[in-house]
């Protein structure tokens, strides 16, 4: 056991990110008697995080802007913090605070440890965006203590192009779920229509507009099922989906769409499917939820979804930014018997007990923490 001298710091692009992502982390952490800083903008979570007793610091930052001479002052605000704070270790989520964190870290003498979520938008998009990412990465992650990524083709092209020693680069399984939390319900669920569900970001890179052109076509002559969708709007990202838009899809037969919450496990207990057609991940947490609700899983052979799911085994597969791919997949899944259903989430269910329970991550942390300490 530390003291509360023992300070560590959490830092992402959004409070909410913490909160979601990383309660369980900063739960064990001020369990072992750190004292505990959350570093990211202030935001609807902000309150939150402070609920769970650990310190919160405001990080200003522009998420939507690409110039990184202006986002040069990150570095400033956090070298500021950690020169104050001296934490026995930095942790850095999301793409900026990776970056300029690991360069503030050094700068003051802090270990930085990384976590790369997933090679998303700057690297899907080929163009100068994901050239300035690739060298950002390169100058920075080198001189982090530790880096992790979630899936092994991320891991892969990490350390073929360069950008991260092999030897700096760790393997982990997402940020985990909570398998106490996300309970199974072995049974069919019988409602008068089939229901789907996605859950994320409303962005294009997560296959929206795919999706909607699916459902569309499954329901052209008659409702056959319905597309629940639970996401929250992010205009900060380059492929955010504007209002208009999204209030024109609010309007389509069959498309119910729910605020987004932190309860999404009572949502999936009234739900058939979890569908995520996105166009690369790192270990998308709504697969392994579902997984551990015990519901099989609609998504596309892309890194990090195929990392979870096998097709016929606890779920089905699609190619990536394929409408019709995608459509004949929620067919197929509609088309299903009981006994194919409920068999996919058993399945689905034991791969996250055996592979993507949060308790692999919250160790990994907890033994980078210990292993700096005690340098």
């Amino acid at each position: 056991m530390v003291t509360k001298e023992k300070v560590v710091t959490l830092s992402a692009n959004t409070s909410w990110y913490l909160y979601n992502f990383r309660k369980s982390t900063i739960n064990r952490f001020i369990k072992d008697g750190y004292e505990v800083f959350c570093i990211a903008p202030k935001d609807e979570h902000t309150e939150k995080l402070k609920d769970l007793g650990c310190n919160w610091l405001d990080l200003k930052m522009n998420n939507q802007g690409h110039n990184p001479f202006k986002d040069l002052t990150i570095i400033f605000r956090l070298f500021n913090i950690y020169t104050k704070l001296k934490p026995v270790v930095a942790f850095h989520f999301t793409v900026k605070n990776n970056i300029y964190g690991t360069w503030a870290s050094f700068l003051s003498n802090t270990p930085a440890v990384n976590n790369i979520s997933g090679l998303g938008t700057a690297f899907i998009k080929k163009g100068l965006l994901s050239f300035i990412v690739k060298i950002l990465y390169k100058l920075s992650q080198p001189i982090a203590k530790r880096v992790y990524c979630q899936n092994t083709e991320d891991f892969d092209l990490l350390v073929n192009k360069k950008l991260i020693p092999r030897k700096k680069l760790f393997l982990l399984p997402g940020s985990g779920v909570d398998i106490n939390k996300f309970k199974p319900d072995f049974y069919l669920k019988e409602y008068n229509t089939f229901r789907f569900l996605f859950v994320g970001r409303i962005l294009a890179d997560k296959g929206i507009y795919e999706l909607i052109h699916a459902i569309e076509n499954i329901n052209k002559h008659k409702i056959q099922c319905q597309l629940w969708i639970c996401g929250f709007k992010n205009s900060n990202n380059i492929s955010a989906i504007n209002d208009d838009q999204i209030k024109n899809w609010q309007n389509i037969p069959g498309v119910i769409w729910i605020e987004p919450n932190d309860e999404i496990e009572k949502i999936m207990k009234d739900v058939n499917c979890v569908v995520l057609p996105s166009y690369r991940e790192g270990m998308p947490r709504s697969l392994l939820e579902a997984g551990a609700k015990g519901l099989p899983s609609i998504t596309t052979d892309v890194p990090g979804c195929r990392n979870i799911i096998q097709d016929n085994v606890n779920g089905f597969i699609c190619e990536a930014r394929n409408s019709k791919s995608l459509e004949l997949a929620m067919l197929r899944m509609l088309n299903s018997s009981d006994e194919d259903i409920i068999r996919m989430g058993k399945t689905a269910r034991n791969i996250v007990e055996n592979r993507f329970d949060e308790k692999i991550v919250i160790e990994a942390y907890a033994d980078a923490l210990s292993s700096f300490e005690d340098n």
